[in-house]
């Protein structure tokens, strides 16, 4: 059961962009990637709760038989037998790895450490295998810039000079390496909680809760992290960037367990958690949270809520 919910949740991530395109209600599209996402993140997280209930060869047991339907799925619908198996290894196994540290160590701190180097290979995966990423992805948005010659209001003349478009494209592309690297953590971390707290809700309420505001990576790893994040300016060059872009990622993780203990330790109205999450449009708060769990690594800023 745990088998077929997982595959028809991942089908229906892979199929609802599409068929909202395809009925060209293109208003719903923003929505329709959001629910893609929901329903990718809770496939996921169905596999983690079985490895996190019942250890990693019950969750390798229920993989297996998604694989053979997704298998016979793929073949049908694209004629090959990798396309929708690659992206179930992709989107599920950084999180079956964490869910099965957690599981063996008993710590959420260890289970982030595993989902952040698994966004470091995958970035480490995507440079290898394209080679030159940044005429990777000129290639593929070099739509979007094309798409940016509009007339002006006076209908005439361009919304984006040449050199412009180009230098739009060269943005995007010089992003997207990491980005991808926080895609895959994204998923795995939605996962990974998602299927913590419903353990937690079975055998310990709240327990999650308190495991989340606790979390920290540790004086070691944040100065590692500081480290890498220098090496990468002093480098350059888009994987030591996309590498810096994962770790900044997982102090930012660490800073949002720090703004949620401190509200509830101060006793403070939830709405304040509700602006950190609006503000999240905006990268300067993403900074700003992963310098404060940077900070909360140095100078433990919840001493109080933990003890």
């Amino acid at each position: 059961m745990a088998g077929a919910l997982a595959a028809g949740l991942l089908l229906a991530a892979l199929w609802v962009p599409a068929l909202v395109v395809s009925t060209g209600a293109m208003g719903l599209v923003f929505f329709a990637s959001l629910l893609s996402l929901a329903c990718l993140i809770i496939s996921a997280s169905v596999v983690s709760f079985v490895a996190l209930r019942h250890a990693e060869a019950a969750a390798f047991r229920v993989v297996g038989g998604c694989l053979l339907l997704l298998v016979v799925v793929s073949t049908a619908l694209y004629g090959s037998v990798l396309h929708i198996p690659t992206i179930v290894i992709i989107c599920w196994l950084p999180a079956i790895i964490a869910s099965v540290v957690l599981v063996r160590s008993i710590r959420l701190d260890y289970a982030v450490l595993a989902v952040v180097g698994c966004g470091v290979l995958s970035v480490v995966l995507l440079v290898v295998m394209m080679g030159d990423p940044t005429a990777f992805w000129k290639a593929q948005f070099g739509g979007i810039g094309d798409a940016a010659t509009l007339p002006d209001a006076a209908g005439s003349g361009e919304v984006l000079s040449e050199q412009q478009r180009e230098e739009f494209v060269t943005v995007m592309a010089s992003m997207m390496t990491g980005a991808m690297g926080i895609s895959v953590m994204n998923i795995a971390f939605g996962a990974l909680f998602l299927a913590r707290s419903w353990q937690a809700a079975l055998v310990n309420p709240g327990g999650f809760q308190k495991e989340f505001h606790a979390l920290s990576l540790g004086k070691n790893v944040a100065v590692g992290g500081i480290l890498i994040i220098l090496m990468s300016f002093a480098m350059g060059g888009q994987l030591p960037r996309a590498i810096a872009v994962v770790v900044i990622f997982a102090f930012f993780l660490q800073g949002l367990a720090v703004a949620h203990a401190l509200v509830k330790q101060r006793g403070m109205h939830r709405f304040w958690l509700h602006g950190i999450y609006f503000l999240l449009v905006l990268p300067h708060t993403l900074l700003l949270l992963a310098a404060l769990g940077l900070a909360d690594n140095m100078f433990s800023l919840r001493r109080s809520e933990k003890q």
